[in-house]
């Protein structure tokens, strides 16, 4: 019998390309979304409608599937959406994350349960404060941030007060083919469009921001490893654990394809909370035998694909 797996938020840009992951394993994959997009066509994977923050919705669905592992990515994932609905993104976040606990507490303890907590809950730290541990205090700079922490925190409280099996994955800028909204699409995407024209020009935000870039693919196989060697009740990084400023994303562009970029800065894209370095220590994730293989170069090579794939 195969092993089955619940993943919520499956139609997001991480739940995809997880979808697509798994499927070269042998398992039974059920995805529940909240808007009908983004099915990746395979027998192995079922999609089922379900709102997180609807209790008699999920209760009904992990009684039904009973899976073996689940994957809580299901989330409002965007500083500056939460900037404009903050009580939809604690809504989603919050509340969405102990429905689905309390369902697992009262009905079906089983699962191994991976949730995909972030970086923002960090906040900033100076220089030399980084990187980031997983032992470090939470100082979030926005309500995102905010949601993140309490997510994690519910995490924490239910390993230890009801033995819930729950790893924390703390993720670090993810981005690939299908981001949107993160600054690897907006630079890569007006690159596509413009790069035929005499003077390739973009208009950027903030460029001196340093972060912790992370390609999907790698991020995928660290939430497959925690899934499968994650100790329950820990909480584990994941990212490259190098900085890297977002100007390089221009220079990487202009040397792997022979452009000259001119760059239009743009004060309305810059955001008024924002953590001017975000950087990871993955040692202990590393522990369990994972590294990271992709770099930004291969961030931009595949969003760059997508995009000229998407204009023809």
């Amino acid at each position: 019998m195969k092993r089955k797996i619940l993943i919520t938020g499956s139609e997001g840009f991480i739940g995809n390309h997880l979808i697509q992951f798994l499927c070269k394993k042998n398992y039974l994959i059920f995805g529940s979304y909240y808007k009908s997009k983004n099915f990746y066509p395979n027998d192995n994977v079922k999609y089922i409608r379900c709102d997180v923050r609807d209790f008699k919705r999920l209760k009904e669905i992990i009684l039904k599937i009973k899976p073996h592992i689940i994957f809580h990515l299901a989330a409002k994932s965007h500083p500056n959406f939460s900037f404009k609905n903050p009580i939809e993104t604690i809504n989603t976040n919050i509340k969405g994350t102990i429905n689905l606990l309390e369902v697992c507490k009262k009905f079906y303890k089983n699962p191994k349960i991976i949730l995909a907590c972030s970086s923002a809950q960090y906040g900033s730290r100076t220089f030399n404060k980084l990187p980031m541990k997983e032992s470090d205090i939470h100082l979030p700079e926005h309500i995102y941030g905010l949601s993140k922490v309490f997510q994690d925190k519910l995490g924490v409280q239910y390993n230890k007060m009801y033995s819930l099996k729950i790893v924390r994955a703390i993720l670090f800028n993810t981005s690939g083919p299908g981001k949107f909204n993160d600054v690897f699409n907006d630079i890569c995407s007006q690159f596509v469009k413009n790069n035929n024209k005499k003077k390739i020009i973009i208009n950027c935000g903030n460029l001196n921001n340093q972060r912790d870039f992370m390609h999907v693919d790698d991020v995928v196989n660290a939430l497959y490893i925690l899934a499968s060697r994650g100790k329950k009740g820990e909480s584990y990084n994941i990212g490259c654990g190098k900085l890297t400023k977002v100007r390089e994303i221009i220079n990487v562009l202009e040397k792997l394809y022979n452009a000259k970029i001119h760059i239009r800065i743009n004060k309305s894209l810059y955001r008024k909370f924002d953590e001017r370095f975000i950087l990871s220590s993955n040692k202990k994730i590393r522990s369990l035998n994972w590294r990271p293989n992709k770099s930004i170069k291969n961030i931009i090579k595949d969003m760059v694909s997508y995009y000229t794939l998407i204009k023809r």
